[in-house]
């Protein structure tokens, strides 16, 4: 396969960016309705200019408001992820993979990582949008990491045959001094070079591109790293970079897809855009309705006449001087019929019901406690996390899992995470999964705790009747599971080495006890 010249770069380009455009006239209405700071898709907003100048009623934001912040709050509370594999490991590999998860979590709460902002505006795009762009990469100083959202509407990506994105190109606007400084004088175009003297803070607009290194068709990058990231000069047709790289470097979170397009869908707006312009008109409706009766128009005596009636608040009619005042006042105000109001308010009650289930408001409580049985609490549980998943899965592995895997191989291959001689043999070559902790799946972590409980009550109950039965259980293991079910650090267990160890001495100076014992009965 032939390298990639700048003329077909430029192409793919041009190309991802045109398929693109149609999204942006879409997300910019979504973002009118729902996400007015973000509103920037089809115009230019200045500085200090108001955002939500266009709506009356506030109360889509704050549907939107309401389930972005939930996610963080659903799916990275506490320790929300944990590190294993697919296969049971020994004590070793399990004390490695929970130092490195403790480890990792170091490095997504430091203030420099970025994390928590990036993950907050990731998730208002993903709910609003239906998908976001986030970067995971090692910062300036190769000490930890850095995590950025970025702007969909300088964003394009295409998918590979499996429909995963495979491809991200982002725009961005660089100074010609932040140029020459971070690609060096001789990466650069010469005019940059002669412009970071007289110009240094006019902008050059770059594309970066990260691909399949086997798409771009360079060997000797393909035969060393699975990815190629090129910088591109798309005013003055320069290739700035050409690095091979060993990880994707954005992710591309998606929630709602259709099949033969790589770009998604909120289901969230989707269902309440309609109904939120709906609720702005009825509010309108509304409002100036109470407007008018609490301030009526009002009907006047004067020398001039007109014809027109004012009906709007504080409006006045002026009628002739000759008004018989036998067919009524000459000053009044004009009656208004108020059976409409009761009907408008009920339907803009039921819209706003109507956006807080589009927006899945009314299922995010957990269920209350109140006076129940075990039973009851486990059965309110299940109904509620089937209630939520088609919501919060997405997430989780969309989201949550490409990020925390990306977080891990760059660790990884930084050292962040200690030595690479230090992984136990028993994990080399092993894939490492992330599993998530949430109020969906807690309960389903607890369950194992909850066995070995029953199981050893049973135990317990056989054993009084048949002591040999103790034999039919492994209950050093199902401890062992037990322990690691609920969480508990893996410093809380033994080496299984050390325990057979101490049980056998244990085992022998019980033997010589009742040895010694028989000894002494003779």
């Amino acid at each position: 396969m032939a390298k990639l010249d700048l003329n077909a770069i430029d192409q793919l380009i041009s190309k991802q960016f045109q398929l693109q455009y149609s999204m942006r006239s879409l997300w910019q209405l979504l973002a009118d309705n729902f996400y007015p700071e973000r509103a920037d898709f089809t115009v230019t907003r200045n500085i200090g200019s108001e955002f939500a100048d266009h709506l009356i009623d506030s109360f889509p934001l704050l549907v939107r408001r309401d389930l972005g912040n939930s996610l963080s709050a659903m799916l990275r509370d506490g320790q929300w992820f944990n590190m294993s594999t697919q296969h049971k490991v020994g004590y070793a590999a399990d004390a490695w993979l929970q130092q490195s998860t403790n480890q990792l979590y170091k490095l997504f709460g430091h203030r420099s990582s970025n994390f928590i902002r990036a993950s907050k505006e990731g998730d208002h795009d993903f709910v609003t949008f239906g998908q976001c762009v986030k970067s995971v990469e090692v910062n300036r100083k190769h000490g930890g990491l850095l995590f950025r959202c970025w702007h969909l509407r300088d964003c394009a990506w295409f998918e590979d045959e499996t429909g995963q994105v495979c491809g991200v190109m982002r725009k961005a606007k660089m100074t010609n001094r932040d140029l020459v400084a971070y690609f060096g004088e001789k990466a650069v175009h010469d005019k940059v070079v002669k412009a970071a003297l007289k110009h240094p803070f006019d902008e050059v607009e770059m594309v970066h591109v990260v691909m399949p290194s086997g798409m771009y068709g360079d060997d000797k990058i393909e035969s060393m790293n699975p990815y190629v990231s090129l910088w591109v000069d798309v005013k003055h047709k320069h290739l700035v970079e050409e690095i091979g790289i060993n990880h994707k470097h954005y992710v591309v979170p998606r929630f709602q897809t259709i099949a033969g397009g790589a770009y998604a869908y909120s289901p969230a707006t989707t269902v309440g855009l309609s109904d939120a312009r709906c609720l702005q008109a009825m509010t309108h409706t509304l409002l100036e309705a109470a407007e008018r009766y609490a301030r009526p128009p009002i009907i006047a005596t004067t020398k001039a006449v007109r014809s027109d009636v004012d009906l709007s608040a504080d409006g006045i009619t002026w009628v002739d001087e000759a008004y018989d005042e036998r067919l009524g006042a000459s000053l009044r105000t004009l009656s208004q019929d108020r059976g409409g109001w009761p009907i408008g308010n009920a339907e803009r009650e039921r819209v706003v019901e109507t956006l807080n289930s589009a927006f899945f408001l009314n299922k995010l409580n957990l269920p209350p406690a109140g006076q129940m049985t075990a039973y009851e609490v486990s059965e309110r549980m299940k109904q509620f996390r089937r209630e939520n998943l088609p919501l919060f899965a997405p997430i989780e592995a969309e989201d949550n899992g490409q990020v925390c895997e990306l977080a891990f191989e760059i660790a990884m291959a930084n050292g962040m995470l200690g030595s690479p001689y230090d992984v136990p043999d028993e994990l080399k070559g092993t894939e490492v999964q992330f599993k998530f902790e949430s109020p969906l799946s807690a309960n389903e972590n607890e369950e194992i705790a909850q066995r070995y409980q029953q199981t050893s009550q049973m135990l317990a109950g056989a054993m009084q009747l048949d002591p040999s039965i103790g034999a039919d259980i492994d209950l050093s293991t199902a401890l062992r599971d037990a322990v690691r079910g609920i969480g508990a650090p893996a410093s809380w267990l033994t080496p299984p080495e050390q325990a057979a160890q101490v049980k056998q001495a244990q085992a022998m100076a019980q033997a010589a006890q009742m040895a010694m014992e028989q000894g002494q009965g003779r």
